[in-house]
């Protein structure tokens, strides 16, 4: 995707540079999952992150396709499945573009579209290599 779809819509840019910020990390470990790694599971974590960053590979190469394709309800679907598989991991900056994406899936405009994909590509790299067992907190 050509980046100078943000200069296009520099409106959609600031709505997800908000969401974004109003994230301090792009990965933060869950009580949930946190508590594997209290009781010396850190193995499960590792490969729970590992199946999101799998499924979700796999789910943006779809959403990717609908939104080729123009299919804007199956763009709407992998857009909400994502945000939530973000949100159980942490990937909180993740699920803020995903559920943009979301709501403006019917009737956001081509350009609009393009632009959320491309962030929500951009997060998804820079989340995962955030998702290190180092970076467990």
């Amino acid at each position: 995707m050509a980046r100078t779809v943000s200069r296009m819509v520099p409106e959609i840019q600031h709505h997800v540079v908000v969401a974004e910020s109003q994230t301090l990390n792009l990965f933060t470990l869950p009580e949930s999952l946190l508590e594997f790694v209290n009781s010396g599971d850190q193995d499960m974590v590792t490969e729970i992150l590992a199946l999101f960053q799998q499924d979700s590979a796999a789910r943006l190469r779809e959403l990717n396709l609908a939104l080729s394709n123009g299919d804007r309800e199956a763009l709407r679907k992998q857009a909400h499945t994502l945000k939530g598989a973000a949100l159980q991991v942490g990937a909180l900056a993740l699920s803020a573009i995903f559920l943009e994406l979301e709501k403006h899936a019917a009737d956001g405009s081509q350009a609009e579209l393009l632009d959320l994909t491309y962030r929500a590509c951009d997060c998804y790299d820079r989340t995962c290599r955030e998702m290190l067992p180092e970076n467990y907190r």
